[in-house]
């Protein structure tokens, strides 16, 4: 990974908020350090976490100068987000989640998209994923080619509960001088929702947003994620951000989008607070807020339904069977070393996903592909810029030595049976990680 130097001034700050995140910082900052663009600052300000996270901060930065903790105001997320934009050092600032991963070409790509459009803020689309499926976000002929997205389409798609993307959940680059010159900081009410509520006043100053179609942003799915834990008083906060907007003339298409969230909001309170009553027993209560608000009441249908089909569903994996996965990027050559460890790890039972040409391959399909693997092989070169695709926390990816680059952490050994010692675990064991895999390699 590259080291770069604490004195080259950065273009760029990768800014990483976070409170008890050890168990997903590391794949992230690891991401961050990987970027193409090396010309950056990775600022993690951390507000008052009690586990492992400042450790596995600190251990990346004794090993890489760009990285840099800092602590947090411990007064909400829209505060950490302030205190980490007012500590930046770089002219342009990307939000990067404590539990996300970067594609490495990220951080060059919005800044190279930010200069041709003469933006203040763009975003990638990105892919969403858990730990057994990974979806595009925003799709549909509308979002297929670079854009600028204007104040109306902003709100229309910042509906809560709507079908298709919801603009807030991108991870905006700023210019931090354009916010500045117009007063722009986080609202420090809001816990959740806090990118949107920033971008929508940004645009309503005049400043211009870019989207970009290619996702290098992979959103992180999972129970413990802030946006998974929307409450009421969450809701209210969004609300009463919302009434302070300037109001348009009524009748306007802008009029009419604020009114439309703000439906969408009132709904999503009142389904939480039916949600509330019904949990603390207050049956009557909670049956009448879903009356007298249909939408609420088809939310508490959907979450029904999701709620069942957890329940009932089945597990895409299960690693305590002892059979393990992993990804073969490419088509290797008859007798090669990666072919003849592909018909190894197949011959011992691993389930062996080939993905024939990762250039031409859909990067969603890519990291469905990766989900629970525990191992990339990488037949050839020119698989490589697409690897990142594979999105697989700490599977070592494995090229075979005829090639040099550096997504490739580690080179097959002589001997492919030596892939067993970490490629195949035993049964009920935990997945070995990366610095595992590079030992045995």
């Amino acid at each position: 990974m590259p080291a770069g130097s604490a004195l080259s001034p950065p273009q760029l700050s990768l800014l990483m908020v976070v409170r008890n995140g050890a168990a997903h910082i590391d794949a992230a900052i690891a991401s961050a350090r990987r970027q193409s663009l090396t010309e950056l600052e990775i600022l993690v300000v951390d507000d008052g976490s009690t586990d492992a996270t400042c450790s596995i901060v600190r251990r990346h930065a004794a090993e890489d100068a760009r990285v840099r903790l800092e602590s947090g105001p411990r007064q909400g997320l829209a505060a950490v987000r302030n205190r980490s934009l007012e500590l930046a050092l770089a002219p342009w600032a990307a939000i990067l989640d404590s539990d996300d991963i970067l594609h490495p070409h990220h951080a060059r790509n919005l800044l190279d998209l930010a200069r041709r459009r003469g933006a203040s803020m763009v975003a990638a689309n990105m892919i969403a994923f858990d730990a057994d499926n990974a979806e595009l976000f925003a799709t549909g002929s509308e979002w297929s080619g670079e854009r600028v997205i204007g104040l109306n389409a902003f709100i229309d798609a910042g509906r809560l509960n709507q079908k298709g993307a919801s603009l807030g959940y991108l991870k905006p680059l700023f210019r931090r001088d354009a916010l500045a010159a117009h007063g722009l900081r986080y609202d420090q009410r809001l816990r959740i929702g806090e990118d949107y509520d920033l971008v929508e006043r940004a645009l309503s100053k005049g400043l211009t947003y870019a989207f970009s179609p290619q996702p290098s942003y992979f959103y992180r799915r999972h129970p413990g994620s802030t946006s998974f834990r929307l409450g009421c008083e969450d809701l209210r906060a969004l609300i009463a951000a919302d009434d302070e907007r300037p109001c348009a003339s009524h009748g306007s298409a802008l009029a009419a989008a604020h009114a439309a969230r703000r439906r969408s909001l009132a709904a999503a309170l009142a389904h939480a607070e039916a949600v509330d009553d019904l949990k603390a027993g207050r049956i009557l209560s909670g049956c009448a807020r879903l009356l007298r608000d249909l939408e609420a009441a088809r939310l508490m249908a959907r979450s029904a339904r999701e709620g069942l089909t957890r329940r009932m569903g089945f597990p895409l994996r299960n690693p305590a069977n002892g059979r393990w996965s992993a990804v073969l990027c490419g088509a290797p050559l008859p007798g090669s070393r990666i072919e003849r460890a592909a018909r190894l790890l197949t011959g011992q039972g691993c389930d062996l996903r080939w993905v024939e040409d990762a250039r031409c391959a859909d990067p969603v399909v890519l990291a469905q592909a990766g989900r629970g693997v525990s191992l990339v092989l990488v037949a050839d070169e020119g698989q490589c810029e697409n690897v990142p695709f594979v999105i697989a926390d700490h599977a070592p990816v494995i090229g075979d030595g005829s090639f040099c680059h550096p997504l490739i952490d580690s080179v097959l050994p002589a001997r492919p049976a030596e892939l067993l010692r970490f490629a195949i675990a035993p049964e009920g064991a935990a997945t070995p990680s990366r610095k595992q895999a590079e030992v045995a390699a």
